[in-house]
């Protein structure tokens, strides 16, 4: 008994230490990031500077490509001080402080991941075409020796970045069926964050371009009514040369109904696109269901994870723009005696912060409520009933 126990004690200790090795990945990942996005700033702010005193300074210019050079001779910085000195703003001087600063800490966090470099692996460079899962599929299939199937089943309860861009860095870390990733700017022109937001904003301009399609279309369907209606009291003055105006009048209406067919396509395309952006697909069934069709596993130690998605279909969606109340009749579930817990995966979204669980007082009812529509669009989830 003793024994048995001793090994629960140590496979818990094990678990414990993976994560804490990711959390401290992550941490030296994100602060890495955050002092490279500071030299940015900060070297852009000195190039305006120098570029002001370019232009009132002419015949004494500065090369802004010193700005490199700072990094590995501080004596380089002190020189521009010197000439940059003689001016009343005396801010040059300590922005070039500034940058030598702030790269004796970049120096320091990379020495560093120096350190780890026989426990973690080197970030992967995004080229053209990547894609953050082909990324991690690959990563643990040729350095750690996983299926294509085991790869998939651990890469789907990582949070992955959508669109990756040319310079990216990809962090990616597996040690003892705890795999983590992280991505950061590197050599890219945009960070992470800006780059989805990019991708977002592309499919608002398409439905933007669709709706003024849209509104073109009607007016000029509009437009060719009325020169209809002309046509036809014309008609009544011009009995001479019905022939050819009745000609004029077909060609009119068949031009009417394809713009109106036009109007019809326009917007059922808008609210197509409207409605994928704005809904979210989920899957629900008793957790002892899922755990039949081997979906979830709920291992001894650990919470409960989605283990494959091979048999799931999301048949659900909600428009969150009408209800972000999924609700779920426990007449639906007749396994079920009445509902007491609703699990939500993946589990990366955060109870009572991104959706909050309620149920009915004689909980023959359960309801999650979403509460940024803005996450959750767009977004895959399995709901697990519980009694």
């Amino acid at each position: 008994m003793i024994r048995k126990l001793y090994h629960f004690v140590l496979i818990a200790l094990l678990i414990l230490g993976c994560q804490s090795k990711l959390d401290s990945f992550q941490q030296l990942v994100k602060e890495l990031d955050e002092v490279e996005q500071e030299i940015r700033l900060r070297r852009d702010a000195v190039s305006e500077k120098i570029q002001d005193f370019n232009e009132s300074n002419p015949d004494r210019t500065i090369d802004p490509s010193s700005l490199e050079r700072l990094a590995l001779d501080p004596g380089e910085a002190e020189t521009l001080s010197q000439m940059l000195g003689a001016e009343r703003d005396v801010s040059y001087r300590g922005l070039l402080s500034e940058i030598v600063t702030v790269n004796g800490r970049v120096r320091g966090l990379r020495e560093r991941i120096i350190e780890l470099q026989d426990q973690l692996p080197a970030p992967y460079l995004v080229e053209r075409g990547d894609t953050h899962q082909a990324v991690s599929e690959r990563y643990l299939i040729e350095n750690h020796g996983l299926t294509p199937r085991e790869a998939g089943e651990i890469i789907q309860d990582a949070a992955l970045v959508e669109e990756l861009h040319v310079g990216f860095q990809v962090w990616l870390l597996y040690r003892d069926g705890i795999f983590g990733t992280y991505v950061t700017q590197g050599r890219a022109s945009a960070s992470p964050g800006r780059a989805q937001r990019q991708a977002r904003q592309r499919v608002v301009r398409t439905i933007e371009t669709l709706t003024g399609e849209r509104d073109m279309a009607r007016t000029e369907a509009d437009s060719l009514q009325e020169l209809h209606d002309n046509l036809q009291e014309r008609i009544l003055f011009l009995r001479a040369e019905e022939d050819r105006l009745q000609t004029a009048i077909s060609t009119l209406d068949q031009v009417v109904t394809e713009a109106a067919a036009r109007v019809v396509r326009g917007e059922k395309q808008r609210e197509i696109l409207e409605a994928k952006l704005n809904s979210v697909y989920y899957a629900v069934d008793s957790m002892d269901g899922w755990k039949e069709r081997k979906v979830i596993v709920d291992p001894f130690f650990g919470s409960p994870r989605v283990r494959s998605l091979d048999r799931v279909k999301f048949e659900h969606a909600q428009d969150l723009r009408q209800d972000r109340i999924v609700a779920f009749d426990l007449r639906d579930y007749p396994s079920l005696k009445q509902f007491k817990k609703v699990d939500v995966f993946p589990r990366s979204f955060k109870a009572d912060e991104q959706y909050v669980v309620s149920f009915s007082e004689d909980g023959d009812r359960a309801f999650v409520k979403l509460l940024s529509p803005a996450v959750f669009s767009g977004q895959k989830l399995i709901f697990a009933l519980r009694d």
